[in-house]
């Protein structure tokens, strides 16, 4: 697939009195185009948005073979520290293995205190038993079906990969593993939204979550999207839900208004 400027990593501009920073985290294969239209209605509400592109993302699956778990997670997590550093305490967003990352950011000794609320929507904490494998077979089998474009609105398109790289697979199962068995470490509110369709992460990752972290936590249903709920028929659920869960727990900046 050939990416557009909708791949690109995208910023809020022209806010001199932002309501507070926001970090948002794309999925596994695709890029900052499946969260541009979260990216953009927090935007208007007033929040300082990032949305970084992740290392090996929206260029070859190639490229995406190389890199590690820790890159996409240094990544992230740099622009965390940078954007606290402007704004005081954040809040976080991600889908799909964003949502892990989130997640992970939250158990970040590091972070604490600078993370003030999360929304995690359809995070990934498993993969299929065969994943298992994937760094074993990735010399004989370089890749495999892409994920992409699971959304339920006809004609929506998702950028992202048409192959997938068994190497960065396992890397994956890595980054979820770890997630997965520090959840206790997670403190911070956590809205925690789920597709009841949802082909790529099962839903009962979510109750992985809901029952694993340490703080309090807001689940919301999704009935009509399937996995890229920012580009799906909940979009506009998900957004006010969002910003009304971020008002209740994220502290707005110093001059910020709500």
């Amino acid at each position: 697939m050939a990416f557009s400027e909708l791949s690109r990593p995208w910023r809020t501009r022209g806010h001199s009195n932002p309501r507070g920073g926001l970090l948002l985290c794309h999925g596994f294969t695709g890029c900052p185009q499946s969260m541009l239209p979260w990216a953009q209605d927090h935007a208007d509400r007033g929040w300082a948005v990032e949305l970084p592109l992740l290392p090996g993302h929206a260029t070859t699956w190639h490229d995406l073979a190389a890199r590690r778990w820790q890159d996409w997670y240094g990544h992230v997590r740099e622009a965390a520290l940078e954007l606290s550093e402007r704004h005081g305490p954040i809040a976080v967003g991600g889908l799909s293995m964003g949502g892990s990352l989130a997640l992970a950011l939250a158990q970040d000794p590091m972070l604490r205190g600078r993370l003030a609320a999360l929304v995690a929507v359809n995070p990934g904490m498993t993969l299929p038993a065969v994943a298992g494998a994937a760094g074993l077979l990735a010399p004989l089998v370089r890749t495999v079906d892409g994920i992409g474009s699971d959304v339920a609105r006809e004609g929506v398109v998702e950028e992202a990969y048409e192959r997938t790289p068994l190497r960065a697979v396992a890397q994956l199962r890595r980054l979820f593993s770890r997630t997965r068995h520090r959840l206790a470490d997670v403190h911070v509110p956590l809205l925690l939204a789920t597709s009841r369709n949802d082909h790529t992460v099962p839903p009962h990752d979510s109750d992985l979550v809901a029952a694993g972290v340490g703080g309090p936590v807001q689940r919301l249903s999704l009935p009509h999207s399937y996995h890229l709920v920012p580009l799906d028929h909940d979009a506009p659920q998900l957004f006010e839900t969002s910003a009304r869960f971020l008002d209740r727990h994220a502290p707005a900046a110093a001059g910020g208004a709500r």
